[in-house]
């Protein structure tokens, strides 16, 4: 589970979103140009996004999109999980439309670069990445092109517009390292234990479901007491070098963020739901907190200062998502909301 500070893609706002969306007239109007040859589930603009896009988008597990960090857990009602990724699909639409309208562009030869780079990533050859791009739900090497170039233009976008806004202070800085960590004397660990069911980053939708259905009915377990989490760690995790899923004491810039922002958050004794990251599905445990003395000052005014930078892009993200839908015409059309 440990890794270095990284940023993720997150899905912000989605249930009070969901609530307004539903809310509006779900068969909308084509926009000019546009026949319906399946289904629409949601009118952006003038962007469409179809039935088989967020087929896709539900069962992905690409972790190349990392912008701004996620939230944590995933909802097993398939219906709900549908209304978290259209809005997340929504989203995407928004940003990449503010990008054209800057003039951003993204040139063949980064598209190439990236399609390289997931390649040799997976040592796949020129066959077997087509037939994986099938089984990632494109129907082509040419879609599959066309989203990514859709994704590097979307994260240019972000550090364009977010990146230049993000500022954090040293004073802000200070003040948080006075007020939470003795002034640079004390920082917290926490113990905890995960069960981690494992996906593979080139997994199939059809896998990315049943792997996510797995972790909710080993989380069913959990609830209903039928075994203890260390057994259940020690029969269904794929965290090897986790014994029991124990996963000791831990200190948060150690963990992947969005499993760290979870365990932060959670009382002792508390069972996660399923918490989704990079690595695949997690449930966790938390067990007990403590304080430790701070041996390096400046790696906890680092830790700190990236800490205030995500809070801050979260801040900026959410706000600035609310001005594009505040100025962009969009309809949901799901048949069956929740």
């Amino acid at each position: 589970m440990n890794s270095t500070i990284a940023i993720v893609l997150a899905t912000l706002g989605v249930a009070g979103a969901a609530r307004e969306g539903f809310a509006q007239t779900r068969r909308a109007t084509l926009p000019a140009g546009f026949v319906e040859v399946e289904a629409i589930v949601a009118v952006v603009g003038d962007k469409v996004i179809t039935a088989s896009e967020l087929r896709r988008a539900e069962g992905s597990h690409q972790t190349s999109q990392q912008v701004v960090p996620a939230d944590a857990e995933r909802p097993r009602s398939p219906a709900a999980l549908r209304v978290q990724t259209l809005q997340s699909l929504i989203d995407n639409v928004l940003v990449g439309k503010a990008a054209k309208d800057l003039g951003l562009a993204v040139d063949d030869k980064e598209v190439d670069a990236q399609i390289e780079q997931t390649r040799k990533r997976t040592n796949w050859t020129d066959e077997e990445l087509d037939e994986n791009v099938k089984k990632l739900g494109f129907s082509d090497l040419v879609g599959y092109r066309a989203h990514v170039r859709a994704e590097l233009l979307r994260m240019q976008m972000l550090k364009v517009k977010l990146g230049s806004r993000l500022r954090i202070t040293d004073e802000e800085v200070k003040r948080v390292i006075e007020l939470e960590h003795g002034g640079g004397t004390h920082e917290d660990e926490v113990m905890a234990q995960h069960i981690l069911i494992g996906v593979a980053p080139d997994a199939s939708p059809l896998e990315v479901a049943r792997r996510r259905e797995r972790a909710w009915q080993v989380h069913d377990a959990i609830k209903q007491g039928a075994k203890s989490f260390e057994d259940l760690a020690d029969e269904h995790s794929d965290d090897r070098g986790a014994e029991h899923g124990a996963l000791g004491w831990q200190k948060r810039w150690t963990l992947d963020p969005t499993f760290a922002n979870k365990l932060w958050s959670m009382k002792r004794g508390e069972v996660s739901g399923v918490v989704q990251t990079p690595f695949g599905f997690h449930i966790i445990k938390m067990l007990d907190r403590r304080r430790t003395d701070v041996k390096d000052k400046d790696l906890l005014e680092q830790v700190v200062r990236g800490r205030l930078s995500e809070e801050q892009l979260v801040r900026l993200y959410r706000a600035w998502i609310e001005e594009l839908r505040a100025t962009t015409h969009i309809n949901l059309r799901l048949p069956n909301p929740p």
